[in-house]
């Protein structure tokens, strides 16, 4: 009987090391999969591609136009909003961005990979930013004036938005949830199927859902793909810790 409750002891204790070992890599899958932040990220920039988009349509139509007055003061909203975002993205987000991440996560407290306190939420450089809002004023412009035809807007925006949104998943280096590298993939296989002829563009009033839905949906899909895997890690985290399943209160650290 005494050697059998030796056994029954060791397998315990192995059980217990064995969790005890897991628990770094299932706090750093958690931290890495926090991706509501990125939602919050993704409004706000189809807020500041809705502004470019638009801004740069009206300077384009007041131009063909003859409204040389309204395309001045447009080109000037352009630029002042062009040098704010510019600011925000290098310098606003980085502060506003965290706070909105603890926000979102004050209930389950903070966990940090390496230097990365929250992934996927500071400010992008603004030489990136620059080049990316330059090529989709470019694009808008040469559709406006008919160089880029409508139905092949979003496979020429591929060109610069898939290495846009892989760089900036691989800017946040290993804090990055892998999940968000459906992002720009999604993005290409659409711009894909668009060149192969699939039938999947919108018609008539719809047509500017063929660049609305693939920006914002499938960074929604790639955005709830790494949240519902924080949960199934934060569970398995809780479980290693040997703590109660659903407070989600892991403590903090640094990994």
């Amino acid at each position: 009987m005494a050697i059998k409750m030796t056994r029954l002891d060791r397998r315990a204790e192995d059980k217990e090391t064995g969790g005890l070992r897991q628990i770094p890599m299932w706090a750093r899958r958690y931290a890495q999969n926090r991706t509501l932040p990125v939602a919050v990220n993704l409004v706000l920039f189809l807020a500041g591609f809705a502004v470019f988009g638009g801004l740069s349509y009206l300077i384009g139509w007041a131009y063909k136009s003859g409204e040389r007055a309204l395309a001045g003061v447009a080109i000037v909203l352009l630029s002042g909003f062009a040098v704010w975002w510019l600011w925000f993205c290098f310098f606003g987000a980085a502060r506003v961005m965290p706070r909105i991440a603890q926000r979102l996560y004050r209930g389950e407290g903070s966990v940090q990979v390496g230097e990365t306190s929250e992934p996927m939420t500071h400010g992008t450089h603004p030489v990136g930013v620059f080049v990316f809002m330059f090529c989709v004023l470019t694009s808008v412009v040469l559709g406006v004036f008919g160089f880029i035809p409508l139905r092949h807007m979003q496979p020429v925006s591929a060109i610069y938005t898939v290495p846009f949104l892989c760089y900036l998943w691989a800017k946040v280096g290993k804090a990055g949830s892998p999940f968000m590298l459906l992002w720009p993939a999604l993005y290409a296989i659409h711009a894909i199927l668009l060149v192969a002829g699939a039938p999947i563009r919108f018609e008539g009033p719809y047509e500017t859902l063929n660049m609305l839905l693939p920006v914002a949906g499938y960074g929604l899909v790639a955005t709830l793909a790494g949240h519902i895997y924080s949960r199934y890690a934060l569970r398995r985290l809780q479980v290693a810790a040997g703590g109660p399943q659903g407070h989600g209160d892991e403590g903090a650290g640094e990994l």
